[in-house]
């Protein structure tokens, strides 16, 4: 019987929410479907073919919370809420910014609409579709590779907090006053990611928005 490859991508998810992506292989993957390994390379060439199928069937749900802004100059609230919707939808997921990272946009399909819809949001706000597409680009690298890092970061309780404060004193004592003051992982992100948005806002006051008047 053929292998239907949307099937095998949900038995993929499974199997990643369950042990990770570390032990995610082709071969576990063929074992639990009961065929040979080499039936699957039909649809998944190599492993990162298999995450970027993952990649879309994640990210899928995230379209649906992205309509475009409303008004136009609306696009900063935007931004800041695309990368939350992001990185939440990916972090419902073991590993799921890890497999996210280095996707290929020909199958990772619905990571290539969210970038699309940047470009667009970008380009309604005075952005020339080149340069759109340059920011969009590089807040979609900053996105997830920091929510890669985020999520692959050991917990606070297997950290020899003492070695730590000794290498890094004033790193460990500026962590110390964050905690202090309630900062989370989720504060963490929103301030970097304020901090890109804030760039992108200064490129548009300096004429980088010249598509439009």
């Amino acid at each position: 019987m053929p292998i239907d490859r949307d099937h095998a991508v949900r038995v993929a998810m499974r199997m990643l929410d369950e042990d990770g992506l570390e032990k995610l292989s082709l071969r576990r993957i063929a074992a639990e479907l009961d065929v040979k390994a080499p039936a699957l390379y039909w649809h998944f060439a190599n492993k990162r073919a298999l995450l970027d199928h993952l990649t879309d069937l994640m990210l899928a749900p995230a379209l649906e919370e992205l309509p475009l802004p409303e008004p136009a100059d609306a696009w900063p609230q935007w931004l800041e809420r695309m990368a939350l919707v992001v990185r939440d939808t990916l972090f419902a997921h073991r590993d799921g910014a890890q497999v996210a990272l280095g996707a290929g946009l020909g199958r990772a399909t619905s990571l290539g609409l969210v970038i699309e819809r940047s470009v667009e949001v970008l380009h309604g706000a005075g952005f020339d579709l080149a340069e759109a597409s340059r920011i969009a680009g590089a807040f979609n690298a900053f996105l997830l590779g920091r929510a890669a890092e985020e999520q692959a970061m050991p917990k606070l309780g297997t950290v020899d907090l003492d070695a730590f404060a000794t290498a890094y004193p004033l790193l460990a004592a500026g962590l110390a006053q964050r905690a202090a003051d309630g900062d989370t992982p989720e504060v963490a992100f929103r301030y970097a990611v304020g901090i890109m948005v804030a760039g992108i806002k200064a490129l548009h006051a300096e004429g980088g928005a010249k598509g439009h008047s």
